[in-house]
């Protein structure tokens, strides 16, 4: 889509949105409600504007593709008066009425703007989250503090990483057994490793001081903070391993963090994977982002507080790449969109 027009983003008052020529790319909202958002953001699309993309961005595209759709028809629910107000004159109880209208409008009206819960990379895509109201915001960012959110990410990764990525602090690897025992493990079990068995990695984050584009594992940073990310092997081939990611905590660059600390590296993270590691990127089909996805996000809607999952299909550049590329993780792969193609979240879904 490209506007150069002036829109409205969507709120309980219309507020204009003046969009100066801007390209806006098309958004996959993968659910919808009054309360909340979910959206499927490709990769290659920065998820808010900075000082070095000003526009452009999911945001950007997301506030078009809403002031498109118009406000919707909620009310604030009609209630009976408080028996406190027994006995009050009449337009003392329409003020105390229109004073709690008003405070509906604030807590469960719509935002001005939708508020991000949580971000993804640039080149990583998937589910991402909003909330469209202030309670539905609280009542989530207490689930992330929580850590109670699930998210699953699909990654295939591949030997290498750079030396600066070496663990500065204690990191674990944990091989969680089927009769529940557990066992501390290297990197190189992840490629030997049976589809289903499942690892945790333990391990401080901090920004590299040397250059804070990047994280390590670390101890001595101001902003150093604990984190942990489960693994589950879904298959692995002659150079490669298919896994289901879930970060536990939610650090910047976890999942790529934590694994160039084992000596791996995602598939086509230029960042986080040395060139040699990268070599097929020169020959036709070859990736050109990382193989990171963020499958699926599982939390307690507002305002039932009943537990929802949805999913984001995996991209089609890395459908394409599996098919390919790597025969044995795309059956994997099959086998595992089928175990949940069965839910009506995996598909397109609006209920507003």
């Amino acid at each position: 889509m490209f506007f150069c027009t002036t829109l409205f983003v969507l709120t309980s008052c219309y507020q204009p949105l003046i969009l100066h020529g801007m390209e806006i790319a098309d958004v996959h909202i993968v659910y919808q409600d009054h309360y909340l958002l979910m959206v499927n953001k490709p990769a290659g699309l920065v998820i808010h504007p900075t000082y070095k993309h000003a526009n452009g961005t999911l945001w950007d595209a997301l506030l078009a593709t809403l002031a498109l759709q118009g406000t919707d028809d909620w009310q604030p629910p009609q209630l009976l008066d408080d028996p406190k107000w027994v006995g009050a004159p009449e337009d003392v109880r329409q003020m105390l009425r229109a004073r709690r209208d008003e405070r509906s409008w604030r807590e469960d009206g719509l935002l001005p703007r939708p508020c991000l819960l949580h971000r993804l990379d640039k080149d990583t895509s998937g589910i991402v989250a909003l909330a469209r109201t202030e309670r539905t915001r609280r009542h989530i960012v207490q689930q992330f503090h929580d850590h109670t959110i699930q998210k699953r990410y699909l990654a295939v990764i591949q030997r290498g990483s750079y030396l600066w990525s070496t663990p500065r602090a204690p990191l674990t690897l944990t091989c969680r057994h089927v009769d529940g025992s557990t066992e501390m493990v290297s990197s190189a079990t992840l490629y030997t490793a049976k589809p289903g068995q499942t690892f945790l990695i333990d391990g401080p984050l901090q920004r590299d001081p040397a250059d804070r584009r990047r994280c390590v594992v670390g101890a001595d940073g101001e902003d150093t903070q604990e984190a942990q990310t489960s693994l589950r092997v879904l298959a692995v081939d002659d150079a490669c391993a298919l896994l289901e990611v879930q970060p536990i905590t939610g650090r910047t660059h976890q999942i790529r963090a934590h694994l160039a600390a084992l000596g791996l590296g995602i598939v086509g993270d230029v960042l986080y994977t040395p060139a040699a590691s990268l070599a097929e990127s020169s020959l036709p089909g070859a990736l050109n982002r990382q193989f990171l996805h963020a499958y699926s996000l599982t939390l307690h809607r507002y305002p039932g507080n009943d537990e929802y999952t949805c999913y984001a299909p995996l991209a089609q550049d890395l459908q394409d790449w599996l098919r390919e590329r790597r025969p044995i993780l795309w059956q994997a792969w099959l086998g595992y969109s089928q175990e949940y193609s069965q839910h009506s979240q995996y598909s397109q879904q609006t209920d507003r």
